[in-house]
């Protein structure tokens, strides 16, 4: 999933909106933002299983605040840390995941 590799870079591209605009807006926006593509991902996933939409939001949701939750304290820590090492990071912790949880929703 190439996912948080957008919303990292986005967030370094902006690094000085940080520092601009109260701590709040900015997580407001990397929440809409991240949702916006993980539930992407998580439809595309889903084509041909049948799984209630309210899982897929829970799904989407799910995977938004461990990603966002990263990327706020890649920028409490002052960016300091490559945000490509971190995508690495973040892609082999989650490879796979969102199928699964997919899959574990549709058993249940």
């Amino acid at each position: 999933d190439d996912v948080e590799s957008r919303g990292l870079g986005d967030v370094y591209k902006r690094q000085n909106v940080y520092h601009a605009v109260a701590h709040e807006k900015v997580e407001q926006y990397l929440y809409k933002l991240t949702y916006e593509l993980i539930v992407n991902v998580v439809e595309e996933k889903c084509k041909g299983i049948a799984i209630a939409d309210g899982d897929k939001r829970f799904i989407a949701d799910f995977y938004k605040y461990g990603f966002v939750g990263i990327m706020l304290d890649w920028i409490d820590k002052g960016m300091q840390e490559d945000y490509h090492k971190i995508v690495m990071m973040m892609g082999t912790a989650l490879d796979g995941n969102i199928a699964r949880s997919i899959e574990n929703f549709k058993q249940k």
